[in-house]
């Protein structure tokens, strides 16, 4: 009988729709959101305050069970990110348990944090409860959006034991393998499949069409102005020609700070405009020097366009410069004016003379013919 009914209450955990009151897990589920997450990608700015708002979106979360996801409001009634308090059950070996998280999404539908709930941790095998260190990983975790978690199905990422070492131990359990091992919460593999195909699944891309629905100038702007690498390139590919002159000292400072694949899409997009004359383009020339190497020879394609003095600011610079990209500068220099500024003609021969620069001999060749 004891056995019958436990097969009877396993089948109605897993099969029917979950349905949990959150209503007493305390401070975690507020209408106005005026503190950080606690695990967080985006920034919180001081004083911001957010309001939940409906918006009938909602996530699977198991079988034809759905949850809504709400919107987070400004007080102008602009989205900033989105929640969902989920509840969703978590079986291995024969034994579900309920995971309790609050998930949010960026304005893109992109994983942006979670909150846990104090008085329902999240819990390991055999019961034991996520440590500090569990929840940073899991939340390191959610953050890569092209984890081998969302390649493979669950019984792929476990190693099967031919039978069972001795009576009693169930077969149905495996090793992780070790392609995930080192992501995953150990011992807890399977709260992290089900937590990343909940922050990565099909509700991004209703998120991010919701976004697209209500989007505004100011909106692009703050993205812009963000620090998430998508952001800066949603906001980036939604500028126009006006648009781009009038934040240029912005984007000039975002291909300083951000990645090669940023900086790549600003100066392949960068208007006209900006290199026929020196106001525009001079910010950007001013980071030639702490930029990638790939970077750098973007802009120097831009050189026969590039002011007198970015041409003597580059002089400076020759040190950071590889073999191509000096030879380059070189030729511009005996192609653009027979007569050289004499502040490049100093740092050449400084650099010319140097016992430590690998490419010093170009410059030195080149002074050498220029004074024949």
């Amino acid at each position: 009988m004891k056995i019958a009914l436990g097969i009877i209450a396993f089948i109605l955990l897993a099969f029917s729709p979950i349905r949990i009151d959150l209503s007493n897990t305390g401070d975690l589920a507020p209408k106005i959101f005026d503190q950080r997450p606690e695990f967080f990608v985006l920034e919180w700015k001081q004083g911001t305050r957010l309001t939940e708002k409906n918006i009938a979106i909602s996530i699977e979360i198991y079988d034809s069970s759905r949850t809504p996801v709400t919107a987070l409001v400004n007080k102008k009634g602009e989205p900033e990110m989105y929640t969902a308090d989920l509840a969703t059950p978590v079986c291995a070996d024969g034994e579900c348990k309920l995971m309790h998280i609050r998930m949010y999404w960026t304005l893109l539908g992109e994983y942006a944090g979670f909150d846990r709930y104090p008085a329902l941790p999240l819990t390991k095998h055999d019961h034991d409860e996520f440590l500090e260190a569990d929840y940073r990983k899991l939340h390191q975790l959610l953050i890569d959006n092209n984890s081998v978690l969302g390649r493979r199905k669950i019984d792929q990422l476990v190693i099967k034991p031919e039978k069972p070492k001795e009576e009693g131990v169930d077969g149905a359990s495996g090793a992780t393998i070790a392609a995930v091992k080192e992501s995953v919460v150990s011992g807890a593999l399977y709260s992290c499949y089900i937590a990343w195909h909940l922050a990565h699944g099909e509700v991004k891309d209703q998120l991010k069409k919701y976004t697209l629905a209500h989007l505004n100038h100011e909106m692009v702007i703050d993205m812009l102005n963000s620090s998430n690498r998508d952001y800066q390139m949603f906001a980036l590919n939604s500028l126009d020609l006006n648009q781009y002159e009038r934040h240029y000292t912005r984007i000039a400072e975002i291909f300083r700070t951000s990645i090669p694949l940023v900086r790549t899409f600003i100066i392949k997009n960068l208007p006209d405009v900006f290199w026929n004359g020196p106001q525009l383009q001079q910010p950007f020339w001013q980071s030639f020097s702490q930029i990638d190497v790939n970077s750098r020879s973007l802009l120097l394609d831009h050189l026969d366009q590039a002011p007198a003095v970015t041409i003597s600011d580059l002089s400076f610079d020759l040190g950071v410069m590889s073999k191509n990209q000096l030879k380059g500068y070189l030729l511009h220099l005996s192609e653009r004016d027979p007569v050289i500024d004499q502040t490049i003609i100093a740092n050449l021969k400084l650099f010319g003379v140097s016992k430590t620069q690998p490419y010093s001999y170009l410059v030195e060749q080149y002074l050498e013919n220029i004074e024949q």
